[in-house]
């Protein structure tokens, strides 16, 4: 069985830190000599000596002291953008990313205490589009928590989409922006990781192995294979392309590259508008759209409104009612100051020594 020690030095290789043991000793408080000796397992690691170490690597205590995943661990699942000049799939997760990460799987965490290391639920992109129901891209989001029972969260601070696990509930979350139609390709893509058991023991490592099948979930579920090749796309009238755009709840740019990826022949007119973008053709006066401007308002509107699943939300404010968790999460998610919030939580009360001797038929001060 593989040794504490040597999976700290495995970690250590992982991160290409590049600094001597005895650097590495110093930044958490250990001599180089007895930290030697501990990953040599000639002297068994402390608790508060593996909790540095682990903070240090940015890795689980319970799997430095176990070999194995820490049960209620947070799994994520990034969304990678694919860069073509490189062909490789791409992430960055900033400071302010990881914090607002952290701070969504803190939330989850105070209230929720369910295992996140459960096998994760698998389905067809025809599965989860039956169970959505018909036109669901109209309210996306209510849908996939109402059929799915998987969270939304809506809000700054994150520059990609993110599947996450905690408390053990599945939580999807987005970036804040009034481009409703990426919110909705990106909530379908994060889907597929969920559905195609992309949750592992860590922060997923961007590739073409997950980030494929993930897109292609996507494109299956928003724009099945059947519905597109059942349209004459060669005399569509430019009306009904962007009676579709909106019907379907994507981008001129989503459905390019799907007409592309089925090698679907369109017309020429349909090829220029795809070139537009998205907000400049849904907004643009057109004879034959058979939806009014006010619905693109609402969409663009509520897709860049801060939201939280109202359950989650509801959770804290009971918890902090009764006095189990500290008012700073809720604060943030409403987006407040601790300040605003009046709580005042039931004060324990002061325990009389004899009454209680009374009530246990015990003399006083026995």
């Amino acid at each position: 069985m593989e040794s504490v020690g040597a999976r700290i030095r495995q970690r250590i290789a992982e991160l290409n830190l590049g600094l001597p043991e005895k650097d590495i000793a110093a930044s958490v408080g250990m001599t180089p000599d007895v930290l030697s000796r501990s990953l040599n397992g000639k002297r068994t690691f402390t608790s508060i000596e593996l909790a540095h170490l682990a903070e240090r690597l940015s890795t689980s205590m319970y799997w430095l002291a176990t070999g194995e995943a820490d049960p209620f661990e947070a799994r994520i699942a990034a969304r990678h953008e694919y860069d073509f000049a490189s062909g490789q799939f791409v992430t960055e997760q900033g400071e302010t990313t990881r914090k607002t990460l952290d701070n969504i799987e803190l939330a989850y965490r105070q209230v929720y205490t369910g295992r996140n290391d459960l096998p994760t639920r698998t389905a067809t992109p025809a599965e989860v589009r039956t169970r959505l129901g018909e036109n669901f891209v109209g309210d996306f989001t209510s849908r996939v928590e109402q059929a799915l029972d998987i969270d939304i969260v809506r809000v700054e601070g994150v520059s990609s989409a993110y599947s996450v696990r905690a408390g053990g509930r599945y939580c999807i979350v987005v970036p804040r922006s009034g481009n409703w139609f990426h919110q909705n390709s990106s909530i379908a893509h994060e889907l597929g990781h969920i559905y195609l058991g992309h949750f592992n023991d860590a922060d997923e490592v961007a590739s073409s192995t997950k980030e494929g099948p993930a897109y292609d979930f996507a494109a299956e579920l928003l724009l099945p294979e059947s519905l597109m090749r059942s349209i004459d796309w060669k005399t569509m009238p430019i009306a009904g392309v962007v009676n579709f755009l909106w019907n379907q709840g994507i981008s001129t740019k989503y459905l390019a590259n799907r007409l592309r990826k089925l090698r679907l022949a369109i017309q020429d007119a349909t090829r220029t508008l795809l070139e537009l973008s998205t907000f400049d053709v849904l907004n643009r006066p057109l004879d034959g759209k058979d939806f009014e401007r006010v619905a693109v308002g609402l969409r663009t509107q509520g897709s860049a409104e801060r939201r939280f699943p109202n359950a989650l939300v509801a959770a804290h404010m009971e918890a902090v009612a009764l006095g189990t968790v500290p008012k700073e999460t809720l604060a943030w998610m409403l987006d407040v100051t601790p300040e605003e919030i009046e709580v005042h939580p039931p004060q324990s009360s002061s325990v009389n020594l004899d009454d209680l001797a009374a009530e246990f038929g015990l003399a006083a001060g026995a």
